[in-house]
């Protein structure tokens, strides 16, 4: 029993303590005239203690992370504002692509009856000539027009002015001349006329080579320039698969990659047996054909401006400037190509 009272004793005299504390803390009621929402605090009671105050448990980790939760939230909040005005920003069409996904796509396939309402462009060739210009196919505006080469971005004729092959700047209409005032000749792989290259297909492309081959072993010039690229792939094809006699052209031999991208005289030459009771008095003379390519002139092709087209057209007219028989081409390879009579 006094066990139990020294307890309750205990317990009284800790209560008794508690409700001195709390009698310190006085708060009077706000006056009309005060500010709203604003306790008014006894002057004497101002000053307290940090002893005097009861002990209030709080987790340490919740204390803690007041301060830092504040920051936390505040940085979430920027980044959401930052994103929010990233995203209501518009871009200009395009500006996040880029130079190569910028770029007009290339058309596709179309059959010949898409051009049937244009008309293939004649070919300007004479026997002997210097030089036969062999282009992809004629463009939709040549054709249109009845002249090669006739869009007015192309190149073409005048890389063929500053090169030193015609006098003066030509104009498209002025083809027809070429064979007679300055021993050049024109003509196309493929005779059926496209907007783009592009819409041809490769079989048409490879099912031409043997008429163009035909034209060179009736004509016989000195060289043939195949104005394009993809259009000496594809008589370079041909060549390895006369060359071997297979149906299936093996990968080019490193004598066959002369030049740099496939561009300037390539070592491969086309040769012709001589034509028996020949009209012409220089036919035993002309006994092959060599092969340089130039980039497109197309205004399309930016792979090569105009003044490196121009260049490689100055480099074909200093071999054209050159007597035969100082051109050495024993380690060309030879193409023997028949003459259709």
């Amino acid at each position: 029993m006094s066990f139990e009272k020294d307890r309750n004793d205990a317990e009284a005299s800790v209560t008794e303590k508690f409700r001195a504390s709390v009698t310190k803390f006085t708060f009077s009621t706000p006056s009309p005239v005060s500010t709203p929402c604003r306790p008014l605090v006894d002057p004497s009671v101002t000053t307290v203690h940090s002893s005097e105050l009861p002990t209030l448990r709080r987790s340490s980790r919740v204390a803690a992370a007041v301060t830092p939760r504040k920051l936390e939230i505040k940085c979430d909040v920027d980044v959401l504002s930052s994103t929010l005005l990233r995203k209501g920003k518009r871009k200009a069409p395009g500006a996040g692509l880029s130079k190569n996904a910028a770029k007009k796509f290339k058309r596709g396939y179309a059959p010949p009856e898409a051009y049937a309402h244009l008309s293939p462009l004649t070919d300007y060739l004479a026997y002997g000539l210097d030089v036969v210009f062999c282009g992809i196919n004629p463009g939709r505006m040549s054709a249109q027009r009845g002249h090669h080469f006739a869009h007015p971005s192309n190149h073409f004729w005048k890389c063929l002015h500053r090169s030193g092959f015609t006098s003066r700047l030509l104009p498209a209409s002025e083809d027809s001349s070429l064979p007679e005032t300055f021993n050049i000749g024109l003509t196309d792989l493929v005779d059926r006329p496209s907007t783009e290259a592009s819409e041809l297909s490769s079989s048409e492309r490879a099912s031409s080579v043997p008429i163009l081959l035909s034209k060179l072993a009736l004509h016989r010039p000195r060289f043939l320039c195949l104005v394009g690229i993809s259009n000496w792939e594809i008589l370079e094809k041909a060549l390895l698969q006369m060359s071997t006699g297979s149906s299936k052209a093996s990968k080019p031999s490193k004598a066959s990659r002369a030049s740099a991208k496939n561009v300037g005289l390539q070592p491969f030459k086309l040769c012709y047996s001589v034509i028996a009771n020949s009209l012409s008095d220089t036919s035993a003379n002309i006994s092959e054909t060599l092969v340089f390519v130039v980039p497109s002139t197309s205004g399309l092709v930016t792979q090569y401006q105009l003044p490196a087209k121009v260049k490689f057209f100055a480099q074909l007219k200093s071999l054209v400037d050159q007597p035969p028989s100082e051109l050495d081409t024993s380690e060309m390879k030879c193409i023997a190509v028949p003459h259709d009579p």
